[in-house]
């Protein structure tokens, strides 16, 4: 019986893909001035398997440029020709044509692709241009070519080279950072050779794996979801029994809440990946971005074995691309600017991700000019910004991430629309987490971002406000207390404030924030709790304290509707729905009221 080779395809096209991200990042290295045969042959292996696959399914287009690229890389490794930058230029233009193909093949196109002829042509020409004529082209791969037999014969290239190394982007690879760490960075450490990195990816890919679309995941943990949540509404109604006449029914009761628990944990594991998966993007990206501005530029990546949720990790890549152009563009100095400031020519970007209790705290660290608070400051007034000197660093950083702030001299097509920074920081509170920034002019500047592990749990507390039940993220509070009569003060046109230790928060009723009615907030009972997110403090004056407890997140644009100043929905033991407050909203909205209102 034939075999559906069409129950494959999908298959090829993700181990496709990984390919070509593979063939990119090990292109870079190619240009460290230093021979590796290794590179050469991975190169070729990885083109080798697309060029099976390809021709398996037909793909004729792709299997022909693949060719072309397996022969180029034939001749190079048996010494005829050398890589060089152009060599590198080539290739990862030819990466783009092929992944804008697989594209067109995924939506089911198989009509002609002009630009899969065009990297044909150039990877023909080149060879041709740069190859003694001696050199003899490699025979073509019939079409019946088996892809299992492809992939059986050829060893499958390395993967991305751990996060934990540095691209060398225009100087020889550096040895590697000592276990420790070493300094924060390890900016000038050296890192292995190619040839240790394919030691260790051929060690993982001894690993076992299966592949599994998405889609099963998120219903899996949908269901442990509903699950979670039916057995703290059956631990709450049995609780009300007289269970302590029935010792079974306590320890039942107790032993499904800790393997409901225990089930939840391993579930959501299954949606956890390595930061790897984010940081294997951005060599391409900083050597595009450096050369483009004539630059050199260094990227060091560690902590690649940080995990953070699937679907955080997708939205996470455009914030991160924006950080780091930008820390290309205005941090890194020109070479011959670095030269007079006694630095290295080659400047450094440097990205770390770390657990940090329940949040991973991702950093992007340069050691260009620094930001400048002079010239901020004065931008900040020439558009009409609030702006003096007075402001402390972290209030003059924080202008950066406002709508249309740009310090750039001129418009380029990597900066200077002033768009960019602040969708950092909105991207990046949408998702539950904060940004903050540090700088020292002249050394450098330091991105961090804080993110929640997931987005399918959190650790919250319930509080009470005019009869209804909100979920305030465990994450931005940092403390509660009963503020006594004196503490709470009322300016005319100002928003009340109350004395905490000294300093004068501003505190958000969230009645009219999120236009509830009036509550009874003034009495006695009434608790304060103190938030901190953007860089700001506030207090959130609730009517009473619940409890706290981890929550099963639903998302309200999938289910209802968005709501402004919520974040998403939950549903509580008792079975009652209750709302997360989205504290960088409610903040922020209070603040703009507030400023409206002393401005009237």
């Amino acid at each position: 019986m034939p075999i559906d080779l069409n129950r494959f395809i999908a298959t090829f096209f993700d181990e496709a893909q990984e390919h070509l991200e593979s063939i990119e990042e090990m292109a870079m290295a190619l240009d460290s001035g230093r021979e590796d045969p290794e590179l050469l042959n991975s190169i070729f292996r990885a083109a080798h398997s697309i060029k099976g696959g390809s021709g398996t399914f037909g793909f004729t287009q792709l299997a022909e440029a693949t060719h072309e690229m397996e022969t180029l890389f034939d001749a190079l490794r048996k010494g005829r020709g050398k890589a060089d930058a152009s060599t590198v230029r080539l290739l990862l233009d030819t990466c783009d044509a092929f992944k804008g193909h697989l594209a067109r093949l995924k939506e089911g196109n198989r009509g002609h692709d002009p630009a899969m002829d065009a990297a044909r042509a150039s990877l023909a020409g080149y060879r041709a241009g740069d190859a003694p004529a001696a050199a003899a082209e490699a025979p073509k791969a019939p079409a019946e070519e088996s892809f299992f037999a492809a992939v059986e014969q050829a060893p499958a290239p390395p993967p991305a080279r751990p996060a934990s190394e540095a691209y060398g982007l225009f100087d020889a690879p550096p040895a590697p950072a000592s276990a420790a760490g070493g300094d924060k960075f390890g900016f000038f450490e050296a890192l292995p050779g190619a040839t240790a990195s394919a030691e260790a990816a051929r060690a993982r890919a001894d690993q076992s794996s299966i592949r599994v679309s998405v889609e099963k995941i998120d219903r899996i943990v949908n269901l442990v979801g509903e699950l979670v949540i039916a057995q703290a509404m059956m631990q709450q109604s049995v609780g009300t029994l007289a269970t302590e006449q029935d010792e079974n029914l306590t320890h039942s009761l107790a032993t499904l809440d800790r393997n409901t628990r225990d089930l939840q944990q391993a579930v959501m594991s299954i949606r956890m990946m390595p930061m790897e998966f984010v940081f294997s993007r951005f060599p391409r990206l900083v050597y595009d971005v450096s050369t483009r501005l004539g630059k050199k530029v260094h990227l060091r990546t560690l902590g690649h074995e940080t995990e953070l949720d699937k679907e955080l990790i997708e939205l996470l890549i455009d914030p991160l691309t924006h950080v780091v152009r930008n820390a290309i563009d205005h941090g890194i100095e020109a070479p011959e600017e670095r030269r007079r400031a006694g630095k290295p020519e080659q400047g450094t970007v440097a990205m770390r991700a770390t657990h940090r209790g329940g949040s991973v705290i991702i950093e992007v660290t340069d050691d260009g000019r620094g930001l400048d608070r002079e010239r901020i400051l004065a931008k900040a007034r020439e558009l009409g910004m609030a702006a003096d000197e007075s402001m402390s660093e972290e209030e003059v950083w924080g202008i950066i991430f406002e709508a249309g702030f740009s310090t750039a001299k001129e418009v380029t097509d990597v900066s200077g629309r002033g768009v960019g920074m602040d969708v950092v920081r909105r991207n990046i509170t949408s998702l539950g987490g904060n940004v903050f920034i540090s700088s020292v002019k002249g050394e450098g500047t330091t991105i961090t971002i804080q993110l929640p592990l997931t987005l399918a749990v959190l650790d919250g507390m319930i509080v009470s406000v005019a009869d209804e039940q909100y979920i305030v993220p465990l994450e931005f509070v940092a403390e509660a207390f009963k503020p006594g009569p004196n503490d709470i003060r009322t300016i005319v046109n100002q928003p009340s404030l109350v004395a905490v230790r000294g300093e004068q928060l501003p505190i958000v009723r969230l009645e009219d924030v999120i236009k509830l009615p009036p509550s009874n907030a003034e009495r006695a009972q009434a608790l304060c709790l103190v938030v901190e997110v953007d860089n700001r403090r506030a207090a959130l004056l609730v009517d009473s304290l619940i409890g706290q407890q981890q929550l099963v997140v639903k998302s309200l644009d999938a289910n209802l509707h968005a709501v402004p100043g919520m974040a998403g929905a939950t549903i509580l033991g008792d079975g009652r729905v209750a709302l997360i407050l989205d504290v960088s909203a409610v903040t922020r909205t209070h603040a703009a009221r507030a400023a409206a209102k002393a401005a009237a």
